[in-house]
């Protein structure tokens, strides 16, 4: 199952905060706390943070049940 732990480490890392992903995305607060906890990310949404913040695509597509060292991100 996919997980989220890397979008939130990288949006820690890069100092973005749920009310700028809120108004990047144009949904409330709430809306984006549901988004973080089910993984609820629209391939536009993916694509709006990406170009935003330069996260790596991949990173919404960490699956838990896979080996962590088999998930590499290339970091510029």
């Amino acid at each position: 199952m996919y997980s989220n732990k890397y979008l939130k480490a990288y949006l820690v890392l890069k100092d973005v905060r749920q009310p700028d992903v809120a108004k990047l995305l144009g949904k409330s607060i709430s809306t984006i706390r549901r988004k973080f906890e089910n993984l609820g990310f629209t391939q536009r949404d993916m694509i709006l943070l990406h170009d935003a913040y330069d996260i790596p695509l991949e990173v919404f597509f960490y699956d838990e049940n896979k080996d962590d060292k088999s998930f590499k991100i290339d970091s510029k």
